[in-house]
């Protein structure tokens, strides 16, 4: 009983999803994993990757299944979300992203291939690039800006509306412009 207290616990935050790893600092033997998604008591998700069947999937169970798929072998996220994700988290402009995008570091690794909604940009993010956002690591404001303005990947339109929502909503200031003159332009 006191497996699944961690368990659960460790599940609840990560929208019902949990790693095998995770189960196992648990109490979860690996050989007793058959028997908990044979039972109904485990859904399995991915790659190393389950749900206690009890937990409803909710609106951020996917993006917590997209972020566990990120772990290294001690089940720690590797990745943000990043790009015009990180905009639709933060509601900033109109932007309907069609897959969702992460940010891993350049030198990761993955044998399972990534899910057909998944955009995986490589590039090395600082403690200060990255906050919490309902659990989820996502690039700051600033920095998914500045991301999105070196890939040119948001029409001109819909960046001016990123960049002004930001500063309208305390996400960004103008000191931040003025160190960064290529956002600067789409807040005139």
């Amino acid at each position: 009983m006191k497996a699944y207290k961690k368990l659960h616990h460790i599940a609840s935050i990560q929208g019902g999803l949990f790693t095998a790893k995770q189960a196992e600092s648990c109490g979860y033997a690996r050989s007793n994993h058959h028997y908990h998604i044979k039972s109904g008591n485990w859904i399995k998700e991915g790659w190393g990757i389950y749900r206690l069947a009890h937990i409803p999937v909710d609106e951020m169970t996917s993006y917590w299944k997209l972020l566990l798929w990120s772990c290294n072998g001690k089940s720690e996220p590797l990745a943000a979300f990043s790009h015009k994700t990180a905009l639709s988290f933060y509601e900033l402009s109109d932007v309907n992203p069609s897959k969702v995008t992460m940010t891993v570091p350049k030198t990761f690794q993955k044998r399972s291939r990534p899910f057909k909604t998944l955009r995986v940009c490589k590039k090395d993010l600082s403690k200060k690039d990255v906050k919490q956002f309902k659990g989820l690591p996502v690039t700051t404001p600033l920095r998914t800006l500045l991301d999105i303005y070196e890939e040119e990947s948001l029409s001109e339109n819909l960046m001016e509306q990123a960049v002004k929502e930001a500063l309208e909503k305390g996400f960004i200031r103008k000191s931040d412009l003025k160190k960064n003159p290529e956002l600067a332009r789409y807040a005139l």
